[in-house]
């Protein structure tokens, strides 16, 4: 008995000196050094330096991410002397309440702001009432009472002038208090927004901790690794086209958002091309069946059941089981292919460190500007619109897949239009919408159109039309033009339409009734073509399609 208690001291000596009995985590200060975005996701890499002595420390990371995806949680360890990562793992935690005191100032700012809106509205009601007065005076001379006698004309006047004046001085001073009640609005709502971030049970966030065994002192860098989900990317261009330049400059772009809920200040940034929800693996095909209807309701009767919540006889199906089987596999959808539009995957490391607030909004972050070899030309279709559209014909001699995202156009600084760009891999040749261009001028004019009757006795009716078509290169260079019209396409073998102008060669005839020229004009060169066709069919027959 009298050795018990030295026993117990010993016991606790030892365990107090034990390795595996740790304290509390402690916690180191990290910043985010890199993020690599994805189209769907991020990884942030956070990296710590710190000095450990020897033996077992765990270290906390904290305040990252609620959201963080706590499965991709990696973290790698450097150090000048022998060092182990153990483990990492994740935890949640709450930040401490805002103190008292940033509450109190802006419940004071709050009761300010009501106060200023009863100022106001005070004020609304005066300017009420005074419209009202304004209102009655000018009923009273209007219709004055039986035994008041007409204003006359001079004091008629001086009262619409005296309300006329009245009421320009209400209704500017309503304006004025209507802006400041908007005013006052936005202002509460961004303190209201605030109290309530601060007034809740604490901001939460995830901590990572780190097992690290180091057998001497060592200065240790770690680096953390996670993803979030609330990040993405896409690709923007801008094509410019510089005056008497056969090139066209492109500026590749990358449009960022996150919301992932920490800033990401000063980090070096790569935008990704790749899927990772894809997978590394071609999805497994299983086996596509196709059945009789009754031969599957006998399948699905005879396949064994998941336990009942209550035991029932299965050996066969009543008509009404059969009937929702039936239902069930007329409403399942046929097998679908799962389809890639990726076909290959690069990453853009900027070389200019960025800064991207969460909720900040969209950010342009520049990836590479380069000049393309470009063959100019217009392209028209005056039929529908008289206008010509510039169109450079390219290639991508980059080193840079370009994926399919927004385009802007511009000649020389003079914004032309907005529209989409295909994904074009580096040697592949590609077209750039660059908009119209006035300096072109193709003009598209009905010149007659008449109607006559042929045959030995007039049985068939003939509408014939006659188009001018004009054009004009104002540039100070030479230009090609590739424009299109139409002729009317028979669907019946009674309507017979017949070409009469142009004739001969200069131009080329699709079967589908497409007419198209090209043209090569010199500066300032006009030149112009006559479009003249007839449709004839039978006088009696209804023919739709015609003006």
């Amino acid at each position: 008995m009298h050795h018990r208690p030295l026993l117990l001291a010993l016991a606790a000596t030892s365990l107090l000196g034990s390795p595996l009995l740790l304290a509390a985590p402690r916690a180191v200060d990290s910043r985010i050094s890199a993020v690599t975005v994805y189209t769907d996701r991020a990884i942030v890499t956070r990296t710590a330096r710190l000095e450990l002595p020897a033996g077992q420390h765990e270290i906390a990371l904290e305040r990252l991410p609620e959201r963080i995806d706590e499965a991709s949680l990696q973290a790698s360890i450097s150090a000048n002397a022998a060092a182990t990562l153990l483990d990492v793992s994740s935890a949640a935690q709450i930040a401490e309440r805002s103190d008292d005191d940033r509450l109190q100032r802006l419940d004071d700012q709050l009761r300010e702001i009501a106060r200023q809106q009863r100022e106001v509205s005070d004020r609304n009601s005066v300017l009420e009432n005074q419209k009202q007065y304004l209102a009655d005076i000018q009923a009273g001379t209007s219709k004055p009472r039986q035994d008041q006698p007409m204003p006359g004309i001079e004091e008629l006047k001086s009262l619409l002038q005296l309300s006329e004046t009245g009421l320009e001085r209400i209704l500017a001073e309503q304006r004025k208090l209507e802006e400041q009640t908007q005013a006052l609005e936005r202002r509460k709502e961004a303190l209201e927004n605030q109290r309530g971030s601060l007034a809740d049970d604490g901001t939460h966030y995830k901590r990572a901790v780190l097992r690290i065994a180091t057998e001497q002192p060592a200065q240790v860098r770690v680096q953390l690794s996670y993803t979030l989900y609330d990040a993405s990317w896409r690709p923007a261009y801008d094509a410019r086209l510089r005056d008497g330049e056969e090139q066209v400059e492109m500026t590749y772009q990358g449009i960022v958002r996150q919301n992932s809920g920490e800033d990401w200040s000063d980090v070096d940034l790569t935008l990704s091309t790749a899927r990772p929800s894809l997978g590394s693996a071609v999805p497994a095909l299983t086996p596509w069946f196709v059945d009789t209807a009754i031969e599957r309701v006998a399948s699905l009767a005879s396949r064994p059941a998941p336990a009942p919540a209550a035991p029932r006889a299965t050996a066969m199906l009543d008509m009404a089981a059969q009937s929702k089987v039936l239902a069930e596999l007329a409403e399942m959808p046929p097998p679908e292919a799962e389809v890639s539009a990726a076909t290959t995957s690069a990453s853009f490391h900027i070389p200019a460190r960025a800064t991207l607030n969460s909720g900040g909004g969209a950010q342009k972050v520049a990836i590479a500007r380069f000049k393309l070899p470009a063959t100019l030309r217009y392209l028209a279709a005056p039929a529908l619109r008289e206008t010509a559209y510039l169109q450079a014909v390219t290639r991508n001699t980059s080193d840079f897949p370009l994926l399919p995202g927004t385009l802007n156009t511009f000649l020389g600084n003079t914004f032309v239009a907005s529209g989409e760009m295909r994904a074009v891999m580096p040697g592949e040749p590609f077209e750039l919408a660059l908009g119209g261009d006035d300096a072109m001028s193709i003009k598209r004019k009905l010149v007659k159109r008449y109607t006559d009757y042929t045959g030995l006795t007039g049985g068939r009716k003939r509408v014939t039309y006659e188009f001018r078509i004009d054009v004009q290169n104002n540039h100070g260079s030479a230009q090609r033009l590739l424009f299109k019209d139409q002729l009317p396409v028979s669907r019946n073998e009674q309507i017979q339409v017949t070409l009469l102008e142009p004739a001969g060669q200069g131009f080329s005839r699709e079967d589908d009734g497409r007419l198209q020229w090209d043209w090569n004009l010199a500066p300032g060169e006009k030149r112009s073509v006559k479009l003249a066709f007839s449709v004839e069919y039978p006088k009696d027959l209804q023919v739709s399609g015609l003006d």
